[in-house]
């Protein structure tokens, strides 16, 4: 026959295993309450990065003069209405005034030419000189007027 001791020992062991599963979950629904407090406030750590602008060195970006020789005769006209697409719709992205389609020759500023006409192309920008500085010169179709040194 067996002792006592011997039944008692498979009850406590499958109480133990049932009390261990207990105690788990409830730790699992600690962490479930815990969490639906939901996440800390953002913090702002620095000051918005500002938008990406191609024509900052330059507002001719897509160099459409290298197509002045190419076979296809149309190919140098696509790029510049292509890039005059890409700037028009990133400076609207950006909330910037947007540039004209087409770009003008100017002389560069400072040149007899420049002082002659009044008008110079400063930074790919056409300006017009005006008694106490410069202004910035708007095409007729619309936008700035983009310009290159001739």
């Amino acid at each position: 026959m067996k002792s006592h001791k011997a039944r008692i020992v498979p009850f406590m062991r499958g109480s133990f295993i049932v009390l261990l599963s207990f105690t788990i979950a409830q730790d699992c629904l600690a962490q479930r309450i815990r969490t639906a407090v939901g996440p800390a406030a953002p913090r702002i750590t620095s000051a918005p990065k500002a938008a990406y602008n191609s024509m900052a060195k330059d507002t001719t970006p897509f160099n459409c003069e290298q197509y002045a020789g190419h076979p296809h005769p149309t190919m140098k006209s696509f790029c510049e209405g292509l890039e005059a697409d890409v700037l028009g719709a990133e400076a609207r992205r950006a909330g910037r005034p947007g540039p004209s389609r087409d770009v003008i020759e100017l002389p560069p500023m400072g040149s007899a030419s420049a002082k002659a006409r009044g008008m110079a192309c400063i930074g790919g920008q056409a300006m017009r000189k005006l008694p106490n500085g410069w202004e910035q010169m708007h095409s007729d179709a619309g936008g700035w007027q983009r310009c290159r040194v001739r």
